[in-house]
């Protein structure tokens, strides 16, 4: 006859086997509508906005009329930022002589208190961004909506996820990479969107 202690063990580790065995499907299920095509798109939220040349107005606004790539950042970030900004500079050369008017890229700020449009142009300069990348920051009372919008896989240790959002010309969310993708990757995405690559 087992004892009470024995007992509860195996209860105990037939308990974590079930739990080990539910994380997986848990995960997928929860998740895997926020990777790849966004189907149906979202309407990205009506958020108020300041970019990096002082202009304040609302996020849709800003989107309107392009194919848009946007990454979460903040300028005090010393970690993941930095390399989510070399992925973007990456795709600006991987589009070339692209028209700006056409293709957008949005280093979006979760950090609106400290970053200003002067620090946002530090950034964009840091970088080397050209016409057609821009930085922006939502007003303060807007942070948490953004956050829950674009915000919403697990990430790399950081305190925001490293995805790539693509939205389209009516200001729709289409598209989610996964964490940190391939330059070559977001710009074929783009150039899909835009109409300029097929398939």
């Amino acid at each position: 006859m087992r004892s009470a202690g024995a007992v509860a063990g195996m209860a105990r580790r037939s308990f974590l086997s079930g739990l080990a065995a539910c994380l997986p499907y848990y995960w997928r299920s929860a998740y895997a509508h926020d990777i790849g095509s966004i189907k149906p798109p979202l309407e990205v939220p009506e958020v108020a906005v300041t970019s990096s040349d002082g202009l304040h107005a609302p996020l849709r606004d800003l989107l309107r009329g392009r194919v848009t790539a946007i990454q979460l950042m903040f300028t005090r970030c010393k970690s993941i930022c930095p390399i989510e900004a070399v992925t973007l500079a990456r795709v600006q050369e991987a589009l070339g002589d692209h028209p700006p008017d056409d293709i957008r890229l949005l280093s979006l700020s979760i950090d609106p208190i400290t970053d200003t449009p002067e620090l946002l142009r530090i950034w964009l300069q840091r970088f080397g961004a050209r016409p057609g990348w821009t930085a922006a920051s939502p007003a303060e009372d807007d942070l948490p909506r953004v956050r829950t919008f674009f915000d919403r896989r697990p990430n790399l240790g950081e305190i925001h996820a490293t995805a790539v959002n693509l939205v389209d010309r009516s200001g729709l969310l289409v598209w989610r990479t996964l964490d940190l993708p391939s330059p070559a990757e977001v710009a074929q995405l783009l150039l899909r969107l835009n109409g300029t690559l097929r398939g």
